[in-house]
């Protein structure tokens, strides 16, 4: 299978530009080919995310290009502050990337200058180095309280709370109940004994799942998965304000749902004890695990229970009284899909499946002020409750592959998820780096699944082992959506999509159509969707537009979650400077070494000014190390070291330490050195904890969704 993505013949190509704080960007094309870089003379009037066309020929360092047409603007809103310019006010916006001359339009007196605010932009410059005009919406409060940050981040990245009024009256007229007209062309499965398994605080349940015994001791699982699209037709007003939004948000005291309530907490939702429609994946395993027969259709439901992570995994250790009592009828059914998820899992990891266990962080907020927070702290789930857990995904893995597999033996277009190999030249630069700490890396091994699996189990109980599993994350590729399949690498699948979770992901939307038209066709329960034969289904080129459109919305969802969590953490280090922290280093650059902190759970900056006093530090590229020119003292990946907290910027989302004990008072020429080397980060030395996550995760919450 070729993994590598091929540049067209054709030098122009449209997508999306992600534009850095310098000034320069990246196009993400639709095509699926590789970025092309643009230097801010090159931009033309094209800002952060909006969809541009691009002319691309190879430059020395890669693909280059420059704006020749702004197609479609990817933001309304900014956000800044009214400051006093003499006996003037003017707009100031707060993102470092818009670098235009902001005017103020529209009459009205202005909120008094130093209050955040927000801006709708009314008009988009005409040509480079024009003005942007925008006109005043709402003051957000005072700069650097965390509410106010947080309202200036979704603003910023133009997400909102709530849905424009077409949409939300939109919502209103779905029906509460299943009627009788939503039963048509389904399969009554609402004998099948399915139950719900979530975490306790869900508050939408988009599966569900139940095992029944087979003779000759193999199992027949089913999953049923909510049917979102019997409800979201095709370009109405709810369908391209859920494509538009692409998934669900989750921040710590709240999450901004893709579907409105109506949806996905009511009619969508898979509730126990009510008649509700889903499309169901039937697998049938022998005693061996070998797939016998496998089949899908759109049904009527009905979930017997509504069980949690916790419960489940209280009666699975035997505990079901009080207010477990629940659960005891169902456990015969909890054992039998506990001990087949094992047996899967231990195959899937057997074939080469990454399991990555990334640390995820816990920011606790007052319950009476959310503005105040109350700890920050790494997120510790119950092995029991963990195990639960991975037991539903799992079964939510196998339906995606089953599905998966179907679409790719009978070669019908669908939305794929992808996670190509490594490259080549980024697993060379970590195999160089590993061998430094130790640890030898077949490269040509590591490039496949199995192989990386290697190198991982050979990372635990290394002193530098999360720092080290952070550096080599970062050497995979993104895994993304796209019209064509090249397989997904973490997973060792050849065939592999999202299909399970359409309340908070608009691609499985797409996947449940697509199936549709092919059950209607061949005359199975399709819930009333037209057969391919009766209507045109989604060419190429609407699926791949389909695809990087919905890759850009999750990227910008898990920037601005990570972004929330680290003004929180700033914030909350405020009153904290003087602290000293015991930590470990988890990340090293030529102007310092940053430092993740247990508890709480904070990540600082220790610039090289406030290592060890009189001395120069060089940066070894290679191991991704400091040492001193005169004391030789080394900082590694993994050390352990203590700090202390000097500073926390809200705005800046960023803690400032310096290594505990030591005053060091730098030359002046070392601390412009510093400076300077501090803009220009070299890419293996950036933030572990600023990676791209790529490791499972599950539903409702920042600890608890699934991203594979």
């Amino acid at each position: 299978m070729n993994t590598e993505n091929e540049r067209p013949a054709a030098r122009v190509v449209t997508g999306r530009i992600k534009v850095h704080p310098d000034g320069y960007g990246f196009v993400v094309p639709e095509d699926g080919s590789e970025d092309v870089h643009v230097n801010r003379r090159s931009r033309d009037t094209a800002m952060d995310s909006d969809r541009v066309e691009v002319e691309w020929w190879v430059g020395p360092r890669g693909l280059e290009g420059r704006v020749t047409r702004v197609l479609e603007r990817g933001r309304g809103k900014i956000t800044g502050q009214i400051v006093a310019a003499g006996s003037t006010l003017r707009f100031q916006p707060d993102d470092p990337r818009i670098t235009e001359p902001v005017v103020l339009r529209g009459g009205g007196a202005p909120p008094r200058p130093g209050l955040a605010v927000v801006a709708e932009i009314a008009s988009y410059p005409a040509q480079a180095g024009a003005p942007l005009e925008v006109t005043l919406l709402k003051v957000l409060g005072r700069p650097e309280d965390p509410l106010t940050e947080v309202e200036k981040v979704l603003a910023c990245a133009d997400i909102s709370d709530e849905f424009p009024a077409e949409v939300a009256h939109a919502a209103e007229q779905v029906p509460r109940k299943v009627e009788d007209a939503d039963r048509r062309d389904r399969a009554d499965l609402r004998d099948v004994p399915f139950m719900t398994i979530d975490p306790e605080t869900a508050r939408d349940f988009d599966d569900a799942v139940a095992l029944q015994s087979l003779p000759g001791g193999g199992h027949r699982v089913w999953v049923a998965v909510a049917d979102v699209s019997h409800y979201l037709r095709e370009g109405t007003a709810l369908d391209r304000e859920a494509r538009s939004r692409g998934c669900s948000l989750y921040l710590p005291n709240r999450a901004i749902p893709m579907l409105p309530e109506a949806l996905s907490g009511n009619i969508c939702s898979l509730l126990a004890g009510q008649d509700r429609l889903a499309m169901v994946v039937r697998i049938d395993f022998d005693s061996n695990l070998a797939v016998r027969d496998r089949d899908f259709c759109a049904a009527v439901i009905h979930s017997r229970a509504r069980l949690d992570y916790p419960g489940v995994a209280a009666a699975l250790a035997g505990k079901v009284q009080g207010k477990h009592k629940k659960y005891e009828p169902f456990l015969p059914a909890l054992r039998g899909l506990d001990a087949l998820a094992r047996r899967l899992r231990a195959r899937r990891q057997q074939l080469g499946a990454l399991d990555l266990d990334l640390p995820q962080v816990v920011v606790e907020l007052d319950h009476d002020d959310p503005g105040l927070v109350r700890d920050i702290r790494r997120a510790r789930r119950d092995p029991g409750e963990r195990h639960a857990y991975a037991m539903i995904e799992e079964f939510m893995l196998a339906a995606n592959m089953a599905v998966g597999e179907s679409f790719q033996e009978r070669d019908e277009p669908t939305l794929w998820r992808i996670h190509p190999a490594p490259d080549a030249e980024k697993m060379h630069n970590f195999s160089a780096m590993a061998e430094r700490y130790g640890i030898l890396v077949d490269e040509e091994q590591a490039r496949t699944p199995s192989g990386l699996a290697a190198v991982l189990k050979r990372l635990q109980g290394h002193p530098a082992e999360k720092a080290l599993s952070f550096q080599l994350l970062r050497s995979l590729k993104q895994a993304t959506y796209d019209g064509t399949n090249v397989g997904h690498f973490g997973l060792a699948a050849t065939a592999y999509l999202h299909f399970t979770s359409p309340i908070r992901r608009y691609p499985d939307v797409v996947v449940h159509r697509l199936l549709k038209r092919r059950l209607a066709s061949l005359g199975k329960p399709a819930g009333g969707f037209p057969p391919l034969a009766q209507g045109p289904s989604l060419s190429p080129e609407e699926l791949r537009r389909i695809a990087t459109d919905s890759s850009f919305a999750e990227r910008k969802a898990m920037e601005v979650e990570r972004e929330v969590v680290d003004l929180y953490r700033s914030f909350f280090m405020r009153d904290r400077v003087g602290d000293v922290l015991t930590g470990t280093i988890s990340g090293v650059a030529s102007f310092g070494m940053f430092v993740a902190a247990d508890q709480p759970f904070v990540e600082g900056l220790v610039r090289t000014e406030h290592l060890l006093p009189d001395d120069f530090y060089d940066y070894d590229e290679v191991a991704c190390r400091l040492v001193g020119r005169r004391s030789g003292r080394t900082f590694s990946l993994g050390d352990t070291v203590k700090v202390e907290v000097l500073s926390a910027s809200v705005a800046r989302r960023q803690v400032d330490m310096r290594l505990h004990g030591d005053r060091a008072r730098p030359p002046r020429e070392r601390r412009g050195q510093a400076a300077r080397a501090a803009k220009t980060r070299h890419p293996q030395a950036r933030r572990p904890g600023k990676a791209t996550p790529r490791a499972p995760s599950r539903r409702s919450g920042p600890a608890g969704k699934r991203r594979r």
